[in-house]
């Protein structure tokens, strides 16, 4: 009888058991592990399509770098087509140029700093130089990162977006894995993908944060203490270096990081159940992980690698209902901040908590404008004072949100000390070569007052300092003492040669005042000076003498273009003028004006600008030094460099470039080819010569007409060019330019 009873009761609970265990291995919860692998990480896209068409649904993601923004992006509720649109749509190459386009840099940066990517500078506090933490400082990406996962900023725990998230990184100070379960998203994966030497490290919870590949490039742990039953682990493989590669600072730094990251992995694939676990490793060929416009390719080695594992990955499929239900859930636009409450600035130390006001006024108690604030943010950043500039929230009560905007100044400053070289010759007696040192002290007082010194070596020795002194922050109105002195190699041409070569030394010392208003600075001021004019070799065509030229002078620059050296768009206009006055002191008395015109315009790769100069001295004779000078590489191209020169002038020209390849950031912008023409007119040139109180007619009034074509390239450390320059006398000329003379 009690066996009877025993069989009964085990034949009344087998139906209420089966299906329980069956649930069990149909509906594990499943942890997806994504390494890191820079480029290559858009394979991870590829591997996402593939588990959304089998109805695979994932409950836990662990990222590193790469696969941590991937991660990332993906639990907060962005499907794998979205993002792959937005990985593939994205610029690269701009978004890893920290630098705001030069067009919305402020006036006084335009003048001072004319490099359009990376300004490389010492950084100098407490008496002591310090080097940047990194290349580049990730502000576009992070940006770029916040607007990706809009939907979901409003969330601090991790486990409560859409898909529970980890993101791993290094700390820098002891080399333990940090793993970020709560706070910022966007600067959980931008902590973690903190390359080193490459992007500077994230500060983040108490943390100095880089690339978490360093430890953990496949954290199979880290998704194991999240309580899933099953990991689908995604391993982007290693990309080492041929040896060929080896032979620089650069080659030999990422290699051995590849190699820490490599054994770091091999130790997390042991982790892995063969029973129950599955490894999907793409076959990425030849892409590097700095290959990221080859992102297409890589997210097609992500599908590929993933259908291969179709009949493992095909036990985890759920039902289309019960997919469509758990989908539903968890993608789709979210919840973005729409309204704004308070506004706090967080990170400040030497900068005036008031530059950030209008940005604070701008948006307290209104609808929040994720653009405007971008560009707001983009605007301050282009101070070139900040190592990075972003935003997260902290949710208060539903529509009146804190926005805290996170600041974080360079840490090698306030003052900055860059090296620069130039080189300018066309090969016919012309040169002009030189090293250049500047040191700029930024934030001297409350107010953003500067203090700038340039020295130039070479044999065209040159000195100046100014101290730019605000009057408010906004720098609608400044004073600007400054001191200078400079020595110029000036030619002598007479009948097209070259009879003599004087050095004009000149020192100014004076004050500016000006304002900065929408773009555009105007500066009046007066000056004391004098010039004195020596002769070097040949002929003694000019009075060797000592000049005193005090007098006024003006300027006004307008600077709208997105590079000084190969501007693919934008405009320039400057006008300047000065006035020896005998009033104040000076030997001779004229008025000297300028005008210096360009507008770029591009289609596609191709770009064409046009300039425009005009001089005079209204009737007035100037001295042979501050006449207005014509010929050389792009100023009536295949005569000397400055071989004629006259009392007034007027040249146009139209340049036609096409860019022929991307240089990638830091490096530069690209190479060019292209061609020009050139006219231009001068009044007739002449000189008073010491014998006697007479003239010498050097240069007869007419119009002159020149051709080029060069080889370009707009670099970092400046622009490098190479042409050949054909005159309308049918005249040759080489040019070559290397930084900024």
């Amino acid at each position: 009888m009690a066996s009877i009873v025993i069989v009964l009761l085990l034949l009344c609970c087998t139906p209420s058991v089966a299906p329980a265990a069956a649930a069990s291995q149909v509906q594990p919860r499943i942890g997806l592990v994504l390494s890191g692998g820079g480029a290559r990480g858009s394979a991870h896209i590829g591997v996402l399509k593939v588990l959304d068409e089998m109805r695979i649904p994932i409950h836990a993601v662990v990222g590193t770098s790469m696969g941590s923004l991937v991660g990332g992006v993906y639990s907060a509720g962005v499907s794998a087509e979205q993002l792959e649109k937005r990985v593939t749509a994205v610029d690269w190459n701009d978004l890893f140029n920290d630098e705001p386009p030069r067009a919305n840099w402020p006036p006084r940066r335009k003048q001072t700093s004319e490099r359009p990517t990376w300004d490389f500078t010492i950084g100098v506090r407490d008496g002591e130089f310090r080097l940047p933490k990194g290349v580049m400082s990730g502000q576009k990406v992070q940006l770029f990162f916040s607007d990706l996962v809009k939907g979901v900023e409003r969330i601090q725990m991790f486990d409560d977006l859409p898909i529970a998230y980890r993101a791993v990184a290094t700390n820098l100070e002891n080399g333990e894995m940090v793993v970020f379960d709560r706070g910022s998203l966007p600067v959980a994966m931008r902590a973690s993908m903190s390359v080193p030497g490459l992007f500077s490290p994230m500060e983040a919870d108490g943390y100095l944060c880089v690339d978490g590949g360093l430890v953990r490039n496949l954290p199979i742990d880290v998704a194991r203490q999240m309580g899933v039953d099953v990991i689908i682990a995604v391993n982007l493989g290693s990309s080492y270096l041929p040896r060929d590669k080896l032979g620089t600072v650069v080659g030999v730094t990422g290699q051995m990081i590849a190699i820490l990251t490599e054994q770091n992995v091999q130790a997390s694939l042991k982790q892995l159940d063969p029973d129950r676990d599955i490894l999907i490793v793409p076959d990425l060929g030849d892409i590097t992980a700095a290959d990221f416009a080859r992102a297409p390719e890589a997210i097609a080695a992500g599908l590929k690698a993933a259908r291969l594992m179709a009949p493992e990955l095909a036990r985890y499929s759920v039902s289309e209902a019960g997919y469509a239900s758990w989908r539903e859930a968890r993608f789709g636009p979210g919840h973005p901040v729409e309204r704004v409450g308070e506004v706090r600035v967080a990170g400040l130390d030497r900068v005036n908590p008031k530059l950030f006001e209008p940005m604070k006024e701008a948006r307290e108690d209104k609808p929040f404008d994720r653009t405007s604030l971008e560009e707001d943010i983009q605007k301050v950043y282009g101070r070139s004072e900040y190592e990075r500039i972003s935003y997260h929230f902290e949710p208060r009560r539903e529509g009146d949100d804190l926005l805290i905007v996170d600041v974080v100044e360079k840490a090698w400053g306030p003052g900055y000390l860059s090296f620069g070289l130039g080189l300018s010759s066309d090969f016919q007696g012309s040169y002009i070569f030189g090293i250049r040192g500047s040191y700029v002290q930024t934030w001297v007082n409350r107010l953003g007052a500067e203090w700038s010194a340039t020295a130039t070596l070479g044999n065209a020795p040159s000195f100046h300092t100014e101290l730019y002194q605000p009057l408010d922050l906004d720098r609608l109105g400044f004073v600007a003492p400054y001191l200078s002195y400079d020595m110029n190699p000036e030619s002598v041409f007479f009948d097209d040669q070259r009879v003599a070569r004087y050095y004009i030394n000149r020192w100014r010392s004076g004050v500016d005042m000006g304002t900065t208003l929408r773009g555009v600075e105007v500066r009046v001021g007066g000056y004391y000076g004098f010039t004195d004019v020596s002769l070097d070799t040949g002929s003694p065509q000019l009075p060797e003498s000592l000049v005193t030229d005090t007098g006024v002078r003006g300027r006004l620059v307008y600077d709208s273009l997105d590079s000084a050296w190969a501007p693919r768009s934008g405009t320039k206009i400057s006008l300047e003028a000065m006035s020896p006055l005998k009033a104040l002191g000076a030997d001779v008395e004229y008025t000297r004006a300028f005008l210096d015109a360009e507008t770029a315009y591009s289609f596609g790769s191709n770009t064409v600008v046009a300039k425009l100069m005009a001089g005079s001295s209204f009737g007035k004779t100037m001295p042979y030094y501050d006449q207005f000078p014509l010929g050389g590489f792009l100023r009536v191209s295949g005569y000397s460099t400055d071989q004629f020169r006259g009392g007034d002038m007027a040249f146009g020209s139209l340049r036609y470039y096409r860019r022929i390849a991307e240089l990638p950031p830091p490096i530069g912008r690209g190479l060019y080819l292209g061609g020009s023409l050139d006219v231009g007119w001068l009044s007739e040139g002449e000189v008073s010569p010491r014998e006697s109180g007479g003239s010498v007619l050097l240069s007869e009034e007419e119009m002159r007409y020149g051709a080029s074509v060069f080889f370009g390239s707009d670099t970092w450390i400046g622009p490098a060019f190479l042409g050949f320059g054909l005159s309308g006398e049918g005249d040759g000329a080489i040019y070559l330019l290397l930084g900024r003379p």
